[in-house]
């Protein structure tokens, strides 16, 4: 029986499984961004929408990218899905442990594309649908929101997997979540981690990594989502505050952290 574009994929990945070492020059690849939230009116009007502002963290020269509104049941095929070297998986206003038809059929396509050894890169609500989807579970923070500028700790599995980079013991990231990991599929290990939650960053493997964090936010995104949440008592004024605040405390490091999602997602590093 022959096999199906995905299987392919998995079989020619496993061919090529080692990573190319830190600093080698990348060819032209091909991503999808599986966007889980719409898009809102501030983002749309000022960035054009959040597939641009992913592509503004992560897109490099002479790449191809493409987005799919898995939040309204767009998902590639599995023949489309085998053209694509990488994955990212946005945010979303949703819940990753909620079971509404699209999100299963995003943990659906996630073990597909884990199968095939695609790599895929979840971001807040997409660092934990990863985690449900590879056999971890989520839910609630038991500490509440985290909105804002917070300092993520990396372990030293991180500073092994990122050697090249040099890791500080810091790496600040704006934040805007209430749910969180709970805990890590079967192999998987810790990346970072925070005051607030255990669970900053994980890897599964070479090719599958969540960040709770928003590492393609810009201050203006985090408070315009924050205010519209306070018009609609989702949130306290005093988070806002605080979310406010954080940003006198201290920046996001969002190069380093650009250098971070694109040499995971574009396998351009070399654990150690």
């Amino acid at each position: 029986m022959g096999m199906g574009p995905l299987e392919n994929a998995a079989s020619a990945a496993a061919e090529s499984a080692a990573l190319p070492e830190a600093g080698a020059a990348s060819a032209a690849g091909s991503y999808a961004v599986l966007q889980c939230g719409e898009d809102s009116e501030y983002v749309r009007q000022k960035y054009g929408g959040y597939f641009a502002v992913f592509r503004a963290l992560l897109e490099e020269d002479g790449e191809s990218w493409r987005v799919y509104r898995a939040v309204g049941g767009e998902l590639p095929t599995d023949a489309e899905a085998a053209g694509f070297d990488g994955f990212v998986i946005s945010g979303s206003c949703s819940d990753a442990h909620g079971d509404e038809p699209w999100i299963l059929d995003l943990v659906g396509l996630i073990r597909r594309l884990h199968a095939a050894g695609k790599r895929i890169l979840g971001v807040c609500f997409g660092h934990q649908i990863l985690c449900r989807a590879l056999g971890g579970r989520t839910g609630r923070s038991t500490k509440g929101w985290d909105i804002g500028v917070s300092c993520i700790h990396p372990t030293a599995a991180a500073a092994r997997l990122f050697a090249p980079l040099k890791l500080p013991v810091h790496m600040p990231v704006i934040e805007f979540h209430h749910d969180e990991v709970w805990e890590l599929p079967a192999g998987a290990e810790v990346l970072a981690r925070s005051d607030q939650t255990r669970v900053e960053m994980f890897r599964l493997g070479d090719r599958a990594m969540g960040v709770q964090g928003h590492p393609e936010y810009s201050k203006d995104i985090l408070m315009s989502i924050a205010d519209r949440l306070l018009r609609h008592n989702h949130i306290l004024d005093c988070q806002v505050d605080v979310a406010k605040a954080s940003f006198d405390v201290r920046q996001p490091d969002k190069e380093l952290w650009k250098k971070v999602c694109r040499g995971f997602l574009k396998g351009r590093l070399q654990a150690l």
